[in-house]
């Protein structure tokens, strides 16, 4: 309800800040957890947010894995909207365990336990992952993946940071449903498990970043960076993802609910369809050498299946093709680039 003071964790990176700016657009009062003033002092400066600054402020978590470390920042809010994760990608070094899993672990729980010891908090939202309840050889498979599906991967050795930033969703998801279960809380939780998330990322301000995050695995080889590996196709724009961690504040959705995130036709894309949408949405930018994918092999997808019926019904969404997110980030890098 508008006006309600809203937590959210993860607001300086893509799925959360446009989270933010969807809680603030509907009126709700937002406190941001973030690791540092400079970080809130980033994301607060963008233009979204500049007409709501009344109805947002920050709380300095310095460290998510620190026992008790949201204990202040959860005191007097309505809801929680938990997107913080360590990513893929962002790690150094392969100690996995200390990087990602425990990190993605702690900082779930840690906001649950901080949680329980207040009161008047009705909902927490959690950005889970797909990779929460299938494995990518589950994804790889080709078999449908829905919310009643539970085949993952949590045992080392990883191959790569993404294989243990798989773990580390499934292993979070499992330790959140263990802690509900475990001191039955006044509260409830939903989570919301996005597949690969694409579009337009507001936190990057100049061209040189645009392959930050997820974004990346389609800039790469937009821009000349090839890509040699498969990569399961399925993604989902962020604009649907943040929307449905807002919709899901409503009290007329039952909590306790998992929902999975996928664009059309079960989330299914051809991540080199990208080139040709590109040469037929944006054919002078095409003749001018703007991008690079002309001198590398396409990349190559597997096939992917995630159904995402259950959100679509439940919030009333109409997923966004993947088009519609290849032309959302493109448009983006345009700008950026003084193109557009």
């Amino acid at each position: 309800m508008a006006g309600d003071l809203v937590l959210i964790t993860g607001a300086t990176g893509m799925i959360g800040f446009k989270t933010l700016t969807i809680l603030l657009e509907k009126g709700y009062t937002v406190r941001a957890a973030v690791r540092n003033q400079a970080g809130f002092d980033r994301i607060s400066a963008l233009p979204s947010v500049q007409k709501y600054k009344s109805q947002l402020s920050s709380f300095i978590v310095p460290d998510i894995t620190v026992p008790g470390a949201y204990d202040e920042a959860v005191k007097g809010v309505k809801y929680i909207v938990h997107v913080a994760s360590p990513l893929a990608g962002n790690t150094k070094g392969t100690d996995y365990e200390v990087s990602l899993i425990q990190p993605a672990i702690q900082g779930t729980v840690g906001i649950l336990e901080s949680a329980v010891k207040t009161t008047g908090i009705k909902r927490v939202v959690i950005t889970a992952s797909v990779a929460s309840i299938a494995s990518s050889a589950r994804l790889a498979s080709g078999k449908v993946v829905d919310e009643n599906t539970l085949e993952v991967a949590t045992k080392g050795p990883f191959a790569n940071d993404f294989a243990a930033y798989s773990a580390s969703k499934a292993l979070a998801h499992q330790a959140s449903k263990d802690f509900i279960a475990a001191n039955k809380p006044a509260f409830d939780v939903i989570n919301i498990m996005p597949v690969f998330v694409l579009g337009r990322d507001e936190t990057v301000t100049e061209a040189s970043s645009i392959a930050k995050g997820t974004n990346g695995l389609l800039m790469g080889p937009v821009l000349g960076y090839a890509r040699d590996y498969p990569l399961n196709g399925t993604s989902v724009h962020v604009d649907d993802v943040a929307k449905m961690h807002v919709l899901a504040l409503d009290g007329k959705i039952e909590g306790g609910q998992d929902f999975l995130a996928a664009g059309p036709d079960f989330g299914m894309i051809n991540w080199a369809e990208a080139f040709e949408i590109i040469k037929r949405r944006y054919p002078k930018e095409y003749a001018d050498g703007v991008f690079g994918f002309d001198g590398i092999a396409p990349p190559p997808t597997t096939v992917s299946r995630v159904d995402s019926a259950k959100a679509g019904k439940a919030f009333g969404i109409e997923f966004k093709s993947y088009e519609e997110q290849v032309v959302s980030v493109v448009d983006h890098f345009l700008e950026l680039s003084g193109r557009k």
